[in-house]
């Protein structure tokens, strides 16, 4: 008897093609004792590296961020997803 895979759907996920110089968001959770918070943060992309992305604050300093957890500035980011949904 052979497994049955189920085929993957004719959509596919889309992705943002991000490239350095563009202008990005991504959330940052800290926790402290019992709470938890969650803060977005802007910055520009400098170099990226297989599927990480250094990203420079206004601030000076550099993070390095997953491709994958950075939004274009001006769209919604994951924070804002989680509470309001992708709904426009």
């Amino acid at each position: 008897m052979q497994a049955q895979h189920p085929s993957s759907s004719g959509t596919e996920a889309t992705t943002n093609v991000l490239k350095v110089g563009d202008d990005v968001t991504y959330v940052i959770g800290r926790s402290t004792g019992n709470s938890v918070s969650f803060s977005v943060r802007e910055g520009k992309i400098a170099v990226i590296n297989d599927h990480v992305a250094t990203v420079k604050s206004r601030n000076g300093r550099s993070s390095v961020q997953p491709l994958n957890k950075l939004t274009r500035k001006g769209q919604r980011n994951a924070l804002t997803r989680a509470l309001l949904g992708d709904a426009e």
